[in-house]
């Protein structure tokens, strides 16, 4: 009789105890309904190479994260981008690839390819972007990363000296050959040069995007299976020509002259042009913010080829083998679609955002003058910079200046180029 007493006092306090847990359970879920307060802390690691303002925007991308994702913390580790290749090469050999990679936009298809990278295809997100601005990043027609911002390439001039000798601005090559000589007549150095670094191989690609890849778009991939060559090309041999034809209209020492020496130059007004990108008008102002600057895209040897070049840069990636897939996807999402979050990174880097309807404050000329002239339509050189790596951007350039020392002709030039590509990994 004791047995089935305690068989029954026994399933009295499992019921009751059931009850209980029950009550705790329900009181559970409506606090997880209510808030993600109890959820376990997230951290997930982010690799950044933007060194502008960094702790900043750091701030404020934590805090635009943390209105949807509280228990999500953004570990940032910065690095300048002269090192951050290497850097990535050595985590993904160690097998610590970040949970989100900040990317320029070029680089992507290297790290997509290699399967390193999160395949964002089907994200609704991704709709946020315009088919040209995804289509220029997407790998293998898969969207790899969230394109954020874009720089400008082109002709950023004086308006002043402009102004004072009525000179409107070129739509042709032959026409700003025509404003150089007019210029160069009236004791006024044309053009800001910086060839010590890397402003020959930023212009040679700006020449090459109107003039090579305009006609054949997979020009550098023809040149990567042999079907076309720098020494047969008569429209890269053009695009090396363009180089010392504006050499002799620079300031002294082009060669001995760096970024932040030219902007210094242009700046005081010693130079009237300057084939270059939206990243020198920041570093310009800084010297004279009151200078007026103007725009105008980088002119065709054909005027109709001629237009606004622009370059998908800032992007986020995330990585193919983290640990956090979902919360890596909705800070991906938080970086598409916070307009606010996208004003603040295009304002503080000075940049334009690929977000619709996202605009920085630019306080100069040339920001409108940008605006105007990308109605007549737009060419990504990322297409160009993916077919020909930089490093061989950077290599061939040294040809060019052998060429204008007199160390080389024009051919030798050329070939040089060609038998280079060898030792270039695509």
């Amino acid at each position: 009789m004791k047995f089935p007493l305690i068989k029954s006092v026994s399933c009295a306090a499992v019921l009751s105890l059931v009850g209980i847990i029950a009550a705790c359970g329900g009181a559970q879920s409506d606090k997880s309904a209510s808030g993600s307060g109890t959820q376990k802390e997230v951290t997930l690691k982010f690799l950044d190479w933007n060194t502008q303002f960094p702790e900043e925007v750091h701030a404020e991308m934590q805090k635009a994260v943390a209105k949807s994702l509280p228990h999500v913390k953004l570990e940032f580790e910065n690095i300048v981008w002269a090192n951050f290749q290497s850097l990535l090469q050595t985590k993904i050999a160690a097998r610590e690839l970040p949970d989100i990679i900040h990317f320029k936009a070029s680089d992507i298809p290297l790290y997509a390819k290699a399967g390193h990278l999160m395949d964002l295809s089907s994200m609704e997100f991704m709709k946020q972007f315009t088919d040209d601005v995804r289509n220029n990043l997407k790998v293998d027609n898969k969207d790899y990363a969230v394109p954020y911002t874009s720089n400008v390439q082109g002709v950023f001039y004086n308006k002043k000296i402009f102004q004072e000798n009525s000179i409107e601005p070129p739509k042709s090559w032959d026409e700003l050959m025509q404003v150089a000589q007019k210029l160069k007549s009236k004791g006024i150095t044309p053009f800001t040069a910086h060839f010590k670094d890397t402003q020959v191989g930023n212009n040679t690609m700006q020449f090459a995007m109107l003039d090579v890849f305009s006609k054949n778009p997979q020009w550098g991939v023809d040149l990567q299976n042999g079907k076309v060559s720098f020494a047969t090309s008569p429209e890269y041999k053009t695009v090396f020509e363009h180089i010392k034809q504006i050499y002799p209209l620079t300031n002294e020492d082009p060669f001995g002259v760096d970024l932040a020496g030219a902007a210094e130059i242009f700046a005081n007004g010693k130079t009237a042009m300057f084939i270059t990108g939206t990243w020198a008008p920041t570093q310009v102002l800084k010297n004279n913010p009151n200078l007026e600057i103007g725009y105008f895209p980088t002119p065709a040897v054909d005027e109709k080829n001629t237009k606004v070049i622009i370059q998908s840069d800032h992007s986020f990636s995330g990585s193919a083998t983290t640990k956090h897939p979902e919360e890596v996807k909705k800070v991906l999402e938080i970086l598409a679609t916070d307009k606010t979050l996208a004003k603040f990174y295009a304002d503080k880097l000075k940049t334009f955002s690929l977000l619709t309807d996202v605009s920085p404050e630019i306080k100069n000329q040339y920001a409108d003058d940008i605006a105007k002239y990308r109605k007549n339509g737009i060419i990504d050189v990322n297409i160009g910079n993916v077919q020909i790596p930089w490093a061989y951007q950077v290599e061939y350039s040294k040809y060019i200046a052998e060429w204008i020392f007199g160390q080389k002709t024009i051919e030798n030039a050329l070939k040089a180029a060609d038998d280079f590509k060898s030792k270039v990994k695509f």
